[in-house]
C-alpha cells in the first residue's frame, strides 16, 4: 500500500512553513475556518473543533470533500490528471484517500500543481479569462465543469514536449536553438544544421512555435524539443533534467522574437540569427526586440545587415560592436562531369517528356510567390523564347495553389495564358521533390528572380553543382562584395527582366569536370557560439536594479512582472540601448550633450497645477472623427470651460450636430468645422493656419483628438488618459502646460513620454526634407510630442506648413502604421520650434500611469 503520508510530506514540503500549520493532507485548517467563519488561526484549536464539533455537524474537513459532494465526476477527473507514478498506483487501486491526496495537492498551486498532476492553476486562469472574472476557484471549476466542457489545460501544453533521441549529459553545457516553426523551409533548415553540429559538443533543446515536417529532424539532433507559442508562461510547466540550466540560445529568424521575453526574464544570455530584411517585418515593434535585448546579432549577410541599420540606430544599437556576419553556408562553387550533366538531363527528358539533351537549362526554386518573383521567372521565360527556343526555364517548388488569392490565383492564371507547360511552351513548373537533383545537375544557370530574399539556400546548392547564378542588383545578400567579385554571379538591374533574358542568353554552357573539387570544413554552430562567448567576454559594464522610470516593454505593469521589467531594462542599459528612459537625469544629460541643432532648445518641467485665473487667452482643437468619449472628456476637464474658442473638426454634419449636444449639455458653444477624412487628426489642425484658415489670429492652441472606444485597448485609452492628465489636468484643476506655453520664448509644450521613440519608418522620409531644414537631423529625435496632442504657438504651426508647401500631395486613407508623413510631422515639432528660435517644453508627470 502506497504511504499517501509521505507522498504529501514530499510535495508540501515545497511551500515554506506548510507543514507546520498542515502536517495532514485530510485537514485544512484555512479551509476550516473559512467554512465555519472561527475567530482562531490555531491550526491545532481549529482540529479538535472539527473532530469535536465539525465532523458529527457534517462539515468538511477540505475543499475536496465538499467538491467531491458536488459532482460524481470528480475522482474520475483527478485520476486522468495525475502523472506523479506512486499517487497513480494508489489511485487505480481504490486505496482510501488517494484521490483526496490528488486534489489537495493540486490545489496547492504552484509548484506542485505542475508536479503532481497535467493541471496548473495559474496556466487554467492565463487560457480562461471568464473564471478569472467570475472569480471561482479554477480547479473546482475544472473538475465540475471544465473537464465537461472541454476546456484546455497543462495537458494541452505539455503535448507540445517531445523527448529528443540524446540523453542528458550534465557535464555538458546546453544550448537553446529556437526557430519560428518545424517547416522544410530556409530559417528552420538552417536551425536543423545548427542542431546537428551542436548536438556534437552540448545537450540541445530546440524550441519552435509550431510544429511540421521537421520535427522527427529535430529529435534526432536534441535532448528536447518544446513546441510553444509562449514559452514565458510555459517553460516551468514542462519537465524535464536538461530544461533547469540553459546556457545560452540561439534564436533563429526574426520571426522567433517570441522567445525574447523568456530569455530575458531568465538572464540567458542569447544570439539573434537574422535572416530576413525589415521591409517585410510589421509591426517593427516585435521585431525591433532583437537589437534591444539580443547579446549579439548574427545576419546572414551585409545587405540584410544594412537594412536593419535604422532600426538598430532608433535604439542605440552599435551594430559595429554587437553584431557581426556569419552566412549560414560557406561559399563554395563545385562541378558535375559531363556524364552526370548527360544523366540528368535524360531523367529530366522522360519526366516532362521533351528531349533537353542540347538545351541550356534556367532553373528556379522556391515556394512560388512575389517575394520569390515567379512572375518574373515566367515573364524572362516568355522574352527568351523568340529569342533562343532551346533555352528552357525549369522552376520546381511547392505546388501552385489556384485559390490562394495572395498570389496562387494570379500566377496560375499567368502560367495557363502563358502556355506554361505546353508543347510551345518554353517554361516547365516541376513539383518539389526528388528531381531537385537532377534539375541542379541539369541546369546551367540559375535565375534568382527574386525580389527580396535574404541568402537563399537553393543558391548555395546551385553553386555546389558549378551553375551560374543571374539575380537582380539590390534583391538579396548575394550582392555582397565576396559574391559579386565572383565570375559565377552576373548582377543586373534590379527587377528588370529584359536585362536578366539577355544576360542569361549570353551565358555558355556550366563547365563541367570529372575532377569534384573539396569543401573546406565549416562550422556555423561553433562560430556563432565563439563570437557570442567573444562579446559576452568582452563586457565591462553591468546594471542592476530598478529604475526611476518602470515602464514596461515586453511585461506588463503587474507586480508579477516586477523582477522581469528589471531584467529588460538592466539588459538594455547594459549594453546602451535604450527604449525607455532611465530617468530624467538621463533625459537631461542626452539633451544637454547632443550637438544636434534641433535639440538646442528642448527642456524638461515638472507637471504643476495653475489657478484658472492666471490663464492667458488660448483656443482648443479637438479633431472628433470619434465621438464616444467626448461627452466623457468634457466632464472629465475643467479647461474646456476657461478656453476662449473650442474648434471641433469632424467630417459628417450628423457628427456634428452630435458635438453640439454634447458641449451645450456643458455650456459650451463650439466652432464646428467639417473636414474630409484625410490626413488624420494632424491635417485638419493643421489647414486652419492656412492662409484664411479659422485659426484666425489667435496665438496658443491646444491640440486634441479624440479615439473610438468600442474596440480599443485598455492601453490605448491608458495612453490617452496620461497625455490628457499632463496637457489638461483634471476634473477640478489646470495643467500647468498651458502657463508654461504663455512664457516667453517657448513655442511647444508636450507630455513627457518615458518612452524612448525613434524616427522608426518615418527616417526614410527624412532626404525628402533635407534641404528645406537648417541642419542635419539627429540620429534620433530624443523628445516629441509622442502620440500628437501637444499646446503650440500659431506660428510653429505655420512654419510646418510652410515646410510641406500648399500643395503636398498628402496620402490617402487607410495609411500604414507608421512612416508616413504624418507620423514624421509628429516628430518634426521640436524641429520647427527650434527653427523659429522657440523652446520645447516636455512636462514630466511620473506618478501618473502611461501603461
Amino acid at each position: 500500500m502506497t504511504d499517501l503520508d509521505l507522498i504529501w510530506r514530499k510535495y508540501a514540503s515545497e511551500i515554506p512553513e506548510l507543514l507546520i500549520t498542515r502536517p495532514d493532507f485530510r485537514f485544512d485548517p484555512h479551509y476550516y475556518k473559512e467554512h465555519i467563519s472561527a475567530q482562531t488561526d490555531d491550526p491545532s484549536e481549529l482540529a479538535r473543533h472539527y473532530e469535536e464539533h465539525g465532523r458529527p455537524s457534517g462539515h468538511s474537513p477540505n475543499l475536496y470533500a465538499q467538491t467531491v459532494s458536488r459532482s460524481r465526476v470528480v475522482d474520475e477527473v483527478l485520476s486522468d490528471l495525475v502523472i506523479d507514478t506512486e499517487l497513480e498506483e494508489a489511485m487505480e487501486a481504490g486505496q482510501p484517500g488517494a484521490h483526496e491526496l490528488a486534489f489537495e495537492l493540486i490545489h496547492l498551486g504552484k509548484p506542485v500543481d505542475a508536479a503532481v498532476s497535467d493541471f496548473s492553476i495559474d496556466s487554467y486562469l492565463q487560457m480562461h479569462a471568464d473564471i478569472v472574472k467570475a472569480g471561482v476557484d479554477p480547479l473546482v471549476h475544472y473538475l465540475c465543469y471544465g473537464w465537461g466542457e472541454g476546456r484546455r489545460t497543462l495537458r494541452d501544453i505539455r503535448k507540445g514536449q517531445y523527448s529528443g533521441q540524446l540523453a542528458y549529459r550534465p557535464e555538458r553545457p546546453t544550448c537553446l536553438i529556437a526557430v519560428h516553426e518545424c517547416s522544410r523551409t530556409g530559417a528552420p533548415i538552417v536551425g536543423r544544421d545548427l542542431a546537428r553540429e551542436a548536438a556534437k559538443t552540448h545537450n540541445v533543446i530546440i524550441s519552435a512555435l509550431r510544429d511540421g515536417p521537421l520535427l522527427d529532424d529535430f529529435r534526432e539532433t536534441s535532448c528536447q524539443v518544446l513546441i510553444s507559442s509562449s514559452l514565458y508562461q510555459d517553460f516551468d510547466l514542462f519537465p524535464g533534467e536538461v530544461l533547469k540550466k540553459i546556457d545560452f540560445a540561439i534564436v533563429n529568424s526574426a520571426v522567433a522574437w517570441n522567445y525574447i521575453p523568456f530569455l530575458v526574464a531568465r538572464e540567458i544570455p542569447f544570439v539573434g540569427y537574422l535572416h530576413e530584411y525589415t521591409e517585410y517585418l510589421h509591426p517593427a515593434f516585435h521585431f525591433n526586440l532583437f537589437p534591444m535585448f539580443a547579446d549579439l546579432l548574427v545576419f546572414s549577410s551585409e545587405h540584410v545587415r544594412d537594412g536593419w541599420r535604422g532600426r538598430m540606430t532608433d535604439v542605440n544599437f552599435d551594430p559595429d560592436r554587437d553584431s557581426t556576419i556569419i552566412p549560414q553556408r560557406p561559399f563554395f562553387v563545385g562541378a558535375v562531369s559531363a556524364e552526370m550533366k548527360a544523366e540528368a538531363k535524360a531523367r529530366l527528358s522522360d519526366l516532362i517528356g521533351r528531349d533537353l539533351s542540347t538545351s541550356r537549362i534556367v532553373c528556379g526554386a522556391g515556394q512560388p510567390h512575389w517575394r520569390k518573383g515567379t512572375d518574373i521567372f515566367a515573364m524572362t521565360a516568355q522574352i527568351c523564347r523568340p529569342r533562343d527556343k532551346d533555352t528552357v526555364f525549369i522552376w520546381i517548388g511547392h505546388s501552385v495553389v489556384p485559390d490562394e488569392l495572395t498570389f496562387g490565383t494570379y500566377i496560375a492564371y499567368h502560367f495557363k495564358e502563358t502556355g506554361m507547360g505546353g508543347p510551345t511552351s518554353n517554361m516547365v513548373f516541376i513539383p518539389a521533390g526528388p528531381a531537385y537533383h537532377d534539375v541542379l545537375t541539369a541546369a546551367d544557370v540559375m535565375f534568382m528572380s527574386s525580389r527580396l530574399d535574404p541568402l537563399p539556400n537553393v543558391v548555395f546548392d546551385a553553386l555546389e553543382y558549378g551553375c551560374r547564378i543571374v539575380q537582380f542588383d539590390g534583391a538579396s545578400g548575394f550582392g555582397d562584395e565576396i559574391y559579386r567579385r565572383s565570375d559565377k554571379f552576373i548582377t543586373v538591374e534590379y527587377g528588370n527582366p529584359e536585362a536578366a533574358a539577355t544576360a542569361i542568353l549570353a551565358l555558355p554552357p556550366k563547365d563541367t569536370s570529372e575532377a569534384t573539387p573539396e569543401k573546406t570544413d565549416f562550422h556555423l554552430f561553433d562560430t556563432i557560439r565563439t563570437s557570442l562567448e567573444a562579446r559576452l567576454k568582452a563586457q565591462k559594464y553591468f546594471v542592476r536594479g530598478a529604475s526611476q522610470i518602470d515602464v514596461p516593454i515586453m511585461y506588463t505593469p503587474t507586480p508579477d512582472f516586477d523582477q522581469a521589467r528589471i531584467r529588460e531594462r538592466e539588459k538594455m542599459m547594459r549594453y546602451g540601448r535604450r527604449r525607455v528612459w532611465r530617468d530624467l537625469d538621463e533625459v537631461e544629460h542626452e539633451i544637454a550633450t547632443s550637438d544636434n541643432w534641433m535639440h538646442s532648445r528642448m527642456r524638461l518641467a515638472p507637471y504643476a497645477t495653475v489657478e484658472p485665473e492666471t490663464l492667458p487667452p488660448f483656443a482648443l482643437h479637438i479633431h472628433a472623427y470619434y465621438t464616444d468619449d467626448l461627452a466623457e472628456d468634457i466632464k472629465s476637464f475643467a479647461i474646456y470651460r476657461q478656453a476662449r474658442r473650442i474648434v471641433v473638426t469632424t467630417d459628417s454634419e450628423e457628427k456634428g450636430e452630435a458635438i453640439r449636444k454634447i458641449m451645450k449639455a456643458e455650456g459650451l458653444v463650439p466652432e464646428i468645422l467639417l473636414v474630409s477624412n484625410t490626413g488624420r487628426d494632424i491635417l485638419p489642425f493643421m489647414n486652419l493656419f492656412q492662409p484664411g484658415g479659422a485659426a484666425d489670429r489667435d496665438e496658443l492652441w491646444c491640440h486634441l483628438h479624440q479615439k473610438k472606444s468600442i474596440g480599443s485597448t485598455d492601453g490605448g485609452d491608458l495612453w490617452r488618459r496620461f497625455l490628457m492628465r499632463v496637457l489638461l489636468g483634471d476634473a477640478d484643476t489646470v495643467s500647468n502646460a498651458i502657463t508654461t506655453l504663455a512664457q516667453d520664448g517657448v513655442g511647444l509644450v508636450a507630455p513627457f513620454d518615458p518612452h524612448f521613440v525613434g524616427w522608426n519608418e518615418s527616417r526614410h522620409l527624412l532626404p525628402k526634407f533635407a534641404g528645406r531644414l537648417p541642419g542635419p537631423m539627429p540620429d534620433n529625435p530624443l523628445l516629441f510630442p509622442v502620440g500628437n496632442m501637444f499646446w503650440v504657438r500659431r506660428q510653429v504651426v505655420e512654419a510646418m506648413n510652410e515646410l510641406f508647401g500648399a500643395d503636398y500631395p498628402w496620402p490617402d486613407e487607410p495609411i500604414a502604421n507608421d512612416g508616413s508623413e504624418y507620423h514624421l510631422i509628429e516628430r518634426l515639432w521640436p524641429a520647427m520650434a527650434t527653427h523659429l528660435e522657440l523652446d520645447q517644453v516636455f512636462v514630466h508627470k511620473l506618478d501618473e500611469q502611461r501603461i
